[in-house]
C-alpha cells in the first residue's frame, strides 16, 4: 500500500502561483498500526479542504499556525478515516476531522481531532459538505456575522469575494437568515450572475470590469452597515469611504494581499473609523466553539428547506492539492475547492 505525501520544496516568488513550483509529490513508506503510542491514531486521509490562508502559511511568516517550510509536508483540514486506534476517543472505523498532513496514509495525535462519524460509511458529498458549510467555511460565514457583524434586519451587508467558498455561505446567510439586503463583489460577469441569479444576492459589482467606486454609491446610498471582507487592500480602503454610523466590518481574509512580495498595501482611510464610531475586528472561526453548534444547526436547516447552494471545486487525487490551492489563489475556483485524495473512491 503506498503512500504519497505532498512537501513544500521552496518558498514562494513573486511568480506564484502563476508558476506553480513549489511543492513536490513524493512516494513514502506507509505507517503501520504496529507503530502506534497511546493516544495515537491511524488514518487514511479522505478529503481535504483548500483555503486561501494557507498562502499565507507556506510564506514562512509565523501566524495562528507554524509556518510550513521548505522540505516541511504541507498540512490543512481533512475528513480522516481510523484504520487504527490507540485512543481512548477514538476506535477503528470512526469518521474524524481536523488539521493532518497532505499525505494519504499517517499518525497523529487524538487531541488534533474532533469525531464526526462512528462507523458505516460517508459518500463524497458528505465529505465535502464536513469541510464546507458544515465545517470552516460555513462557521467561518457565521462566526463573522454573529461575533462581529450581529446584521439586522433590513441593513445593507456587502460581501467581497461572493462567489468564493465563505462568501457564497455568507451572502445566503445574510440574505435568507438575517434578512438583509446584499451587495456581492466578485470578479467577471460569471460570478456575478452566479452570485445574483443562484445565491440570490440583489445586486453584484463586478469589479474587474465595473468602477466600484460608482456602484457602491449607487447601490448602498444610505452606506453600508456590514461588510465582509475577504480581500482587504485597495477594497478594502474604498469600502471605508462608503460605511455609514455604527458599521461593523468583518475582517475575515486578505486574498489581494497574499501575493504580494514588496511593499504591503497600507490602508488610507482608517479615520473614517473614528468618524462614523465604526467597528473594524478580525477574527478566527475557532475562537468561537461556543457558536459551532447554532451555526451548523442554521446552515443544516437552510441546506434541507433548498435555502442554500453550494459549490465545490473538487480536485481528484492528493497529487492535485498544489494545483487547486494555485487555482483558488488565481481566483480560477468555482466555489469551494477540496480535494478527494484518492481519484478512485466511489463516486456520488
Amino acid at each position: 500500500m503506498s503512500n504519497l505525501q505532498v512537501q513544500l520544496v521552496k518558498k514562494p516568488d513573486a511568480k506564484y502561483p502563476r508558476v506553480n513550483d513549489v511543492f513536490q509529490v513524493k512516494t513514502t513508506s506507509t505507517p503501520t498500526a504496529t507503530q502506534l503510542k497511546d493516544g495515537e491514531v491511524l488514518l487514511e486521509n479522505l478529503y481535504f479542504s483548500i483555503d486561501a490562508a494557507m498562502r499565507v502559511w507556506i510564506s514562512g511568516a509565523k501566524t495562528y499556525v507554524d509556518p510550513v517550510l521548505p522540505g516541511n509536508t504541507m498540512f490543512g483540514q481533512a475528513v480522516s478515516r481510523v484504520l487504527a486506534s490507540k485512543s481512548e476517543k477514538f476506535q477503528k472505523g470512526d469518521y474524524v476531522i481536523g488539521i493532518v498532513n497532505w499525505t494519504l496514509y499517517q499518525i497523529t495525535s487524538d487531541a488534533k481531532l474532533h469525531l464526526v462519524k462512528r462507523g458505516g460509511d460517508i459518500d463524497d458529498l458528505t465529505g465535502y459538505s464536513l469541510l464546507g458549510p458544515l465545517g470552516i467555511s460555513g462557521l467561518t460565514a457565521f462566526v463573522g456575522f454573529e461575533a462581529i457583524g450581529k446584521p439586522k434586519e433590513g441593513e445593507t451587508v456587502v460581501i467581497s469575494a461572493a462567489a468564493g467558498a465563505v462568501g457564497e455561505i455568507a451572502v445566503q446567510l445574510a440574505k435568507t437568515y438575517y434578512k438583509c439586503k446584499v451587495i456581492g463583489i466578485a470578479g467577471g460577469p460569471e460570478k456575478c450572475d452566479y452570485v445574483k441569479k443562484q445565491l440570490g444576492a440583489h445586486d453584484c459589482i463586478d469589479y474587474k470590469n465595473e468602477n466600484l467606486s460608482k456602484r457602491l454609491r449607487e447601490l448602498t446610498p444610505n452606506g453600508i452597515h456590514v461588510y465582509f471582507d475577504n480581500v482587504g487592500g485597495e477594497m478594502l480602503d474604498e469600502i471605508l469611504m462608503h460605511i455609514t454610523d455604527h458599521t461593523r466590518i468583518i475582517l475575515c481574509g486578505a486574498i489581494a494581499t497574499y501575493n504580494q512580495t514588496g511593499e504591503p498595501y497600507k490602508v488610507k482611510n482608517y479615520p473614517r473609523l473614528i468618524i462614523k464610531r465604526a467597528v473594524m475586528q478580525g477574527f478566527l472561526y475557532f475562537d468561537h466553539p461556543e457558536l459551532f453548534k447554532p451555526g451548523q444547526a442554521t446552515i443544516t436547516q437552510m441546506l434541507k428547506q433548498g435555502q442554500m447552494k453550494i459549490r465545490y471545486d473538487v480536485q481528484n487525487g492528493l497529487e492535485q492539492a498544489p494545483n487547486g490551492l494555485a487555482k483558488l489563489l488565481l481566483g480560477q475556483n468555482n466555489g469551494k475547492v477540496v480535494v478527494k485524495a484518492k481519484s478512485d473512491q466511489p463516486k456520488l
